[in-house]
């Protein structure tokens, strides 16, 4: 099974950076629309998604999708 990005980790990532769905959304070339629905769970991320917003957030592919707890930057 390939691991996924989930809108939850997606969510808990950006509130530990204190940035809102729009600053994500701009920092990652996305519209905040996307952001929101891909959060919510109501869309799934491309694979180049994954990378603009491990790109955009500062965090590795590997971080974003593994089961690890996350705790900080």
């Amino acid at each position: 099974m390939i691991p996924m990005l989930t809108g939850q980790k997606l969510r808990a990532i950006r509130h530990l950076r204190g940035w809102s769905q729009s600053e994500l959304a701009e920092r990652a070339g996305l519209s905040p629309v996307s952001i929101a629905t891909f959060e919510s769970g109501k869309s799934d991320m491309r694979a180049s998604t994954i990378a603009k917003l491990c790109e955009a957030m500062g965090v590795t592919v590997t971080y974003k999708i593994d089961d690890t707890e996350i705790s900080g930057p």
